[in-house]
C-alpha cells in the first residue's frame, strides 16, 4: 500500500501517533509523517516534494500555499498558548513569572518550533516582555538561547523529549514555548512545571491544516476527520485550544 505523507511541525511529534491510532485503531496506518520546522516544510512543498496533508505551526504557511494553488483546502487546526516551563522548585506564579524571565541569574531559552524562526514575529514575545518590564530588548534577546526543537547540537538521546532533556542537562532554567511542548517536556522530566504568562505578554499561535491537490482519498478523509470531536479531544489533551473550523 502506498503511504500518504503528512508534513507536521515538531510540536506535534507526540500527538500524531495518538491521532492516527484513534483514527485507525485496528489497521496498519497508510500514513508516513515527516516532522520539521513549518517554514522549511513549506519550502519543500513549494519545491515539489510530495505531501498529502500539511500541518503547520503557523497558519500563514497554509494560507500562502493555498493562495498559490498548491493546497486545494486549508483551515485553522487549533490554537496553542505560549507558557514558561521551569523547575517545580521555582514555584512561579503568573504574578512573578515576568520577574523571573528578566532575572539575570536565570538562563532563559525560547523554543522556535512553533514560532518559526523564518517569521518576522519570532521574537515578538520578547518584545512584549521588554515593553512591559522596561528591560532593554537587545539585552533580553542576547541572553535568550534559541532552541529549535531538535535541530541544534546536542540533540536529546532516543526516547527523551528535546526540551525536557535540555532543561535537565544543558543549563537552561526557563523556557518560553508552546503549551503542547510544555506538556511533552513535563511528561519527560517530572521535575518541571509550567506557568501561564500574563495577558500583557501572552501569545497564541494559530496552527493550520492543508490538503494538497494530489492528496490520496484516505488522506482527504483524515484531513476532514481532524475537525471531529474525537480528534479535538486528543488535541486539547495535548495542549491545544480548538477554534471553530471553516475551510477557506
Amino acid at each position: 500500500m502506498t503511504e500518504s505523507v503528512i508534513f507536521a511541525p515538531g510540536s506535534m511529534t507526540h500527538l500524531m501517533p495518538l491521532l492516527l491510532t484513534q483514527y485507525l485503531p485496528s489497521q496498519q496506518h497508510p500514513f508516513r509523517c515527516e516532522f520539521g520546522p513549518s517554514g522549511l516544510l513549506r519550502e519543500k512543498i513549494e519545491s515539489g516534494a510530495h505531501c498529502d496533508i500539511f500541518l503547520s505551526a503557523t497558519i500563514s504557511h497554509t494560507k500562502a500555499l493555498g493562495d498559490i494553488g498548491i493546497l486545494k483546502a486549508y483551515t485553522t487546526l487549533a490554537l496553542n498558548q505560549m507558557v514558561l516551563v521551569h523547575p517545580k522548585a521555582y514555584q512561579l506564579t503568573q504574578e512573578t513569572v515576568l520577574d523571573a524571565i528578566i532575572a539575570p541569574e536565570y538562563a532563559l531559552g525560547m523554543s522556535t518550533t512553533g514560532l518559526d524562526p523564518a517569521g518576522d514575529y519570532a521574537f515578538e514575545i520578547l518584545a512584549r516582555v521588554s515593553h512591559v518590564t522596561g528591560m532593554d530588548l537587545s539585552a533580553l534577546e542576547e541572553r535568550t538561547r534559541v532552541i529549535t526543537g531538535g535541530r541544534e547540537t546536542p540533540n536529546a538521546p532516543p526516547g527523551r523529549n528535546q526540551y525536557g532533556w535540555i532543561m535537565e542537562t544543558q543549563h537552561v532554567d526557563l523556557l518560553l514555548t508552546y503549551y503542547s511542548n510544555a506538556l511533552a517536556a513535563i511528561n519527560d522530566n517530572p521535575n518541571l512545571s509550567y506557568t501561564s504568562l500574563p495577558q500583557s505578554v501572552a501569545i497564541k499561535g494559530i496552527f493550520g491544516a492543508g490538503l494538497t491537490h494530489s492528496a490520496r482519498p484516505e488522506a482527504a478523509q483524515f484531513y476532514h476527520w481532524l475537525s471531529t470531536l474525537d480528534a479535538q479531544r486528543i488535541l486539547e489533551a495535548g495542549g491545544f485550544e480548538i477554534s471553530r473550523r471553516g475551510d477557506d
